[in-house]
């Protein structure tokens, strides 16, 4: 079998992997665990606790939770076993399922961040009892339904173009030994398009609202500290609309640091992908290892592991329902 820096032609290259690695499965599992369960606990929390998930927009987070947890389950696991076990075992048709879940599940992620984004900016430019009545559960439903469906139309697109991308590619991948895409490593001019849809275009978007929105908290922020910060003399007409610093706290800086979070988990987890599969992988496609995309598509669905983890940095409420629960299994056992 031909290396995949060895070869010259790019035709008919497979790639062979080194005997099962222990210690990689070793590893493996309780990273599956940790992401298994941190996410599991924030689907409880929205239930059990009644601050979180009163609200229309929580909605949002409790969906990222479900779409982390079923990574953990199933993705993360699966090309761990690659990993593991030094090849692909499930052939093309497995291949196919996988990278149609993991498109689906990479591209719904950054979907919904900006959808968190959005809201966030409408939350600091709307006064909030407007904000409270313009944001029902009805539309948060729709644009997550929204967010699904595109996220679906670009994994069902991949596959699509699968067939054709392997004819008219310039690898062709034995999906006894690997599981690559063909139309991210076969045929550049699709796998710009594909990229810049599903991962660069919502990413640059998080970023734009982000810079958005935190200018937006600062004028909203400066507008409080006027209205509060009053003249002796001046009329108390209004006074009934200044916050308190706990009110100030809960309405917009908390909701501040739980977007800051997940846009910082979103950005350690997608930079090593950008620059290895996307710079490297179009430029200089002659020096892809194999391995090591495997190794740097496990990185963007370790945000899974990061997002539970940031809202419990975040969120007091989270973080107090996790040491709850942790004791309460610690008892047990």
């Amino acid at each position: 079998m031909n290396d995949v820096n060895s070869s010259d032609s790019f035709e008919n290259i497979t790639f062979d992997y080194p005997n099962i690695n222990i210690g990689i499965a070793v590893t493996a599992t309780p990273l599956v665990l940790v992401t298994v369960f941190a996410n599991l606990m924030i689907i409880i929390a929205f239930w059990k606790i009644n601050a979180f998930g009163e609200k229309p927009s929580d909605i949002f987070i409790l969906v990222l939770a479900c779409v982390d947890l079923f990574v953990g389950m199933v993705i993360i696991p699966t090309y761990m076993s690659v990993l593991t076990f030094g090849r692909w075992i499930f052939g093309e048709i497995g291949c196919q399922c996988l990278i149609f879940l993991a498109l689906t599940a990479i591209t719904n992620g950054p979907l919904v961040i900006c959808c968190i984004c959005l809201d966030r900016l409408l939350l600091v430019k709307m006064e909030y009892p407007r904000y409270v009545k313009f944001q029902s559960k009805t539309k948060v439903l729709l644009t997550v339904a929204i967010c699904f469906l595109l996220a679906l139309t670009q994994g069902t697109a991949d596959l699509c173009f699968w067939n054709y991308a392997k004819s008219v590619g310039v690898i062709r991948i034995d999906y006894d030994y690997a599981c690559l895409s063909p139309v991210r490593f076969g045929a550049p001019e699709i796998s710009l398009l594909f990229l810049f849809l599903c991962m660069l275009f919502p990413v640059l978007l998080v970023g734009a609202l982000s810079v958005a929105f935190l200018y937006s908290l600062r004028l909203r922020l400066q507008r409080i500290r006027r209205v509060t910060v009053r003249p002796e003399g001046e009329s108390k007409h209004g006074a009934a609309n200044t916050l308190s610093s706990e009110t100030v706290r809960n309405h917009y800086l908390k909701p501040a640091m739980t977007l800051g979070a997940l846009v910082l988990a979103l950005a350690i987890a997608i930079m090593p992908y950008t620059y290895y599969v996307i710079i490297i992988g179009t430029i200089w496609p002659e020096y892809l290892n194999p391995k090591v995309v495997y190794g740097i598509v496990l990185t963007l669905f370790c945000k899974s592991i990061f997002d539970p983890v940031m809202y419990a940095v975040s969120e007091s409420k989270i973080r107090k329902f996790y040491i709850t629960r942790v004791r309460e299994l610690t008892n047990r056992w």
